[in-house]
């Protein structure tokens, strides 16, 4: 929050914001009036001049089952140039391409609205791993598989942060570039970039547990502190290119791992090199993400972490065929659902269970539970069609309870799972609801189940700062990753789904109408079986490095 404005006008800049970019029955919020494919944004930012260095493409081993990661026993890998780019590559790398006739487009490994991609990724080494990565700031180069330096950090200072952090190497930081989204989107797309964020910390969360490492969010540290870790506010390396926003930092190491003096890191990086390559030539400025973002500007705030990770214990993870690096690379975003498939109800409730904010990887987060599940159960064997509600926080039972209250609604506790699900109506069946609340998308009533998260609002923003806007939708973007790869386990597929009628769904679970609502809904989900578009071919993530000698499992 800019420090000249009054909490109370920062909250009230947010939620026009939020208001203003709703999709309504008459309207859609504000956006291009067509897409000028001429001027899509490149969606790869390279750091022109800044010395580049080529990771490895690991083969990935002894296979790592994807259900044992939320166990958390991994033993921890030697933290060397392959371990990083294993990481970085199930984190944030290219997990295939796509053909139709003369188009081509890359696909990742962490998922992005409309495949836009305004998260950019950054590692910051106090740990040198090997004579070429010494410590210091990085950028991720995920089309390169490579590592971009942006700064030196002194011998010195790095051998004092590690012996103060033994238990962690370094950190991630990420940042959007809005006018990726802004570019379909309109006013709409800082909600798309912050879900983003929400999916990417997720996924690395998932990649480190393939290699034993935790990753944790730093939630104290201040928008502008990460701006300089990551050199976002030395203006001469961005000139005319696209801004970049700083938005968190992820510490990578062991469990309990604590940051360091972000300040004292920032201020002893030197050597800069690099200057930001731009991503179009054309531009349009979207008066309502600027008018919002200086009040979602992050200042130093206290700890406020309730829940603590607790791993499932060995003996309750089931054995499953499906490696994690595998699995991690075959996600996708269904684009169709076949209407037909159905999903095991022990596989259901162990999905719910792995969204609750104890488990790995939402725990990263490293904040206090603020979303919930509104459940469009269409084809869950051993569980009648019908709308359902996740309560992913014992408190805030009363609170929902008290202001959920759908037409001839009640509520009624599930007995057949093991989480907090509550009936909110009678079975019926809301195929047409979950399609029609998701600006009629047929895939939202065409899966197995269809989600709204819903979101505590107005009391997180009054408690935390008007900044919370942005972390309530990290809170469902993590969750959206939780349930794209619990999906792809169940040979299923999910799709996150950013259109939706907002005040409808608030209708429909009989929300007030206020201009100061405490609950909103934030984002769409669905999990179904796909149905493959037979016109796309499919070609491998990394074949364009094979002219450079660069072939998975080579030595490096």
């Amino acid at each position: 929050m800019n420090p000249n404005q009054d909490p109370a006008s920062a909250i009230e800049r947010v939620w026009r914001y939020h208001d203003v970019t709703k999709h309504r029955l008459e309207a859609y919020a504000r956006g291009p009036a067509y897409l000028d494919w001429d001027s899509q944004p490149d969606p790869f930012r390279r750091w022109h001049d800044a010395p580049c260095h080529p990771l490895p493409l690991v083969d990935d081993g002894t296979p790592v089952p994807f259900a044992a990661l939320y166990a958390d026993t991994q033993p921890m890998s030697v933290v060397d140039e392959r371990s990083l780019a294993h990481m970085l590559e199930l984190a944030f790398g290219l997990s295939a391409w796509k053909r139709l006739g003369p188009d081509r487009w890359a696909l990742r490994c962490n998922p992005s609205s409309g495949n836009l991609h305004p998260t950019e990724v950054y590692l910051i080494l106090w740990r040198s791993v090997s004579p070429d990565l010494g410590s210091g700031l990085y950028h991720y180069a995920p089309y390169d598989h490579a590592l971009e330096r942006r700064a030196t950090l002194p011998t010195v200072v790095a051998e004092t942060l590690a012996a103060r952090h033994s238990a962690s190497f370094g950190a991630v930081g990420l940042s959007s570039i809005v006018w990726r989204e802004a570019w379909k989107y309109g006013a709409r797309a800082l909600r798309y970039c912050q879900l983003d964020v929400g999916h990417a910390v997720a996924s690395l969360r998932y990649a480190a547990g393939v290699l034993g490492w935790t990753a944790s969010v730093d939630a104290q540290v201040a928008d502008d502190t990460a701006a300089h870790v990551l050199g976002l506010q030395r203006g001469d390396d961005l000139r005319g290119a696209e801004t970049e926003i700083a938005e968190l930092l992820i510490v990578l190491g062991d469990q309990d791992v604590t940051p360091p003096d972000w300040a004292a890191l920032a201020g002893a990086l030197c050597d800069w090199r690099g200057v930001a390559s731009r991503l179009g030539e054309q531009h349009v400025e979207w008066h309502e993400i600027d008018a919002v973002l200086p009040a979602l500007t992050k200042p130093v705030t206290a700890a406020r972490r309730r829940v603590h990770a607790v791993p499932e214990r060995e003996a309750d993870v089931p054995d499953g065929p499906r490696d994690a690096a595998a699995l991690i690379r075959s996600r996708r975003s269904a684009q169709r659902m076949d209407g037909a498939s159905r999903l095991d109800l022990t596989a259901f409730c162990r999905m719910l269970k792995r969204t609750l904010p104890q488990s790995l990887p939402v725990s990263s987060l490293a904040v206090d539970t603020a979303v919930h599940l509104l459940l469009f159960v269409h084809a869950v064997e051993g569980l009648e069609p019908g709308l359902y509600v996740l309560v992913r926080d014992d408190a805030a039972l009363p609170a929902l309870q008290a202001t959920l209250r759908p037409q001839g609604g009640t509520w009624q506790r599930e007995a057949v799972c093991d989480v907090p699900l509550y009936r909110l109506l009678a079975p019926c069946d809301v195929r047409h609801a979950a399609a029609h609340l998701s600006c009629h998308q047929a895939i939202a009533g065409k899966g197995v189940f269809a989600v709204a998260m819903l979101a505590e609002f107005l009391p997180v923003l009054q408690r935390d700062g008007a900044w919370a806007w942005k972390r309530l939708h990290w809170e469902a973007g993590a969750i959206g990753q939780v349930l794209y790869l619990e999906a792809e386990a169940q040979g299923l597929r999910g799709t996150g789904i950013g259109c939706f009628f907002d005040d409808e769904v608030h209708a429909v679970l009989g929300l007030p109408d206020t201009t100061r609502p405490e609950w909103q809904v934030v984002y769409h989900f669905t999990v179904g079986g796909a149905v493959d578009d037979a016109r796309l071919a499919t070609e491998p993530a990394y074949a364009h490095l094979a002219a450079q000698g660069r072939v998975r499992g080579a030595a490096t």
